[in-house]
């Protein structure tokens, strides 16, 4: 009886903790994260990658300075005809615009009197040779008839020159374009009043077959660009769309009011795709110094100034702290890691809260 009553607490207890285990609530899983979730989270793997940089530049396009020229009035007068529009592609010696000058009259006034002194100075010099020959003038008269008619032959060929610079007959002067292109410039519109001491052009005429793209570089990143460098050029007219082109000139010299450094990128244009005054984005690729681990920039969560990455390793998610060196478009290079590891790059930062939260 002794024994019954010494195990008989012994049994009660071990009943009803058996009971409550039974009764109670179930044990809950030690992880965070269901199985479920990890099999279905998407994965990039860190990859080793050369480091060049690409620099982004802001530029505007321009006409080749050598396949362009602006027209100017070489006399005054009044516009009496435009033939052109802005926009227009015009063949080289096309009339762009009729003007009325009197200084075209005056010139054409003087040819006119230079014509009629050298043919009186010609026959002049031809009477007095006759008399010289028949004794009746001296030798002097009839030098004084050349020098008089050698005197008339360059003022005739003065004004030849004159008006073949010029231009024009009578009183009409004809503006023309002095190379084939695109009128990329229009300051006149009929009855305007022209000067010749005006330093605004008529009209500006561009081949746009080759352009320039004009780019400006801060000081930060100077010594990067070189000549040489390929660049990729992109408009907001085609995003999409990449122009390759090179950097063919560099400006050694800093704008005082932006602080930046222009460079040049002659870019073919044979679809005339791009034009004159377009803003553009350009990239170039600097010269790689090494190599860096890679990841996808989303996959990056930043908590407290630091960053960190949620591992998938086999069948569990771990968070990693890393050292993000720097972003590149949608890439990031970083240390940390290791080369072939797997990035979370879908939700992570749920995740990342879930397993810092266990």
């Amino acid at each position: 009886m002794k024994r019954i009553h010494i195990f008989l607490p012994f049994v009660c207890a071990a009943f009803f903790a058996s009971c409550s285990n039974h009764t109670g609530e179930p044990v809950k899983d030690n992880s965070p994260v269901p199985d479920s979730i990890i099999k279905n989270v998407q994965t990039a793997p860190v990859v080793l990658e050369s480091d060049g940089d690409i620099i982004k530049l802001n530029g505007k396009i321009q006409p080749n300075e050598s396949l362009q020229a602006k027209v100017y009035a070489l006399v005054s007068g009044k516009i009496e005809s435009v033939s052109v529009v802005l926009g227009d592609y015009v063949h080289k010696g096309q009339t762009l615009a009729v003007l009325k000058s009197s200084e075209v009259a005056g010139m054409t006034n003087d040819m006119s009197l230079a014509e009629s002194n050298v043919e009186m100075a010609k026959k002049s010099m031809e009477t007095t040779k006759d008399l010289y020959n028949s004794k009746l003038a001296t030798e002097q008269d009839f030098i004084n008839a050349k020098i008089t008619y050698n005197k008339a032959l360059s003022e005739l060929n003065r004004a030849k020159q004159v008006a073949s610079i010029t231009g024009g007959s009578h009183s009409t002067y004809l503006v023309t374009a002095p190379l084939s292109g695109y009128v990329i410039e229009k300051n006149i519109t009929n009855n305007s009043q022209v000067r010749a001491d005006n330093n605004t052009d008529l009209f500006a005429i561009a081949d746009l077959s080759n352009v320039w793209i004009m780019a400006n570089v801060y000081e930060s990143d100077m010594n990067h660009i070189h000549l040489g460098d390929i660049v990729k050029v992109n408009t907001l007219a085609n995003p999409e769309k990449d122009y390759v082109g090179k950097i063919d000139k560099i400006y050694n010299a800093l704008d005082p009011a932006t602080r930046t450094m222009p460079v040049r990128i002659s870019m073919s244009n044979p679809n005339k795709e791009l034009k004159p005054e377009m803003f553009a984005t350009i990239q170039v690729s600097s010269k790689a110094s090494g190599q860096s681990l890679t990841i996808p920039s989303q996959a990056i969560v930043m908590d407290n100034s630091k960053n960190y990455v949620v591992v998938k390793t086999g069948g569990k998610l771990d968070v990693r702290e890393i050292n993000l060196m720097k972003r590149i478009g949608n890439k990031a290079f970083i240390s940390g890691l290791s080369a072939g590891e797997l990035v979370v790059t879908n939700s992570q930062v749920f995740l990342y809260q879930a397993l810092n939260s266990k």
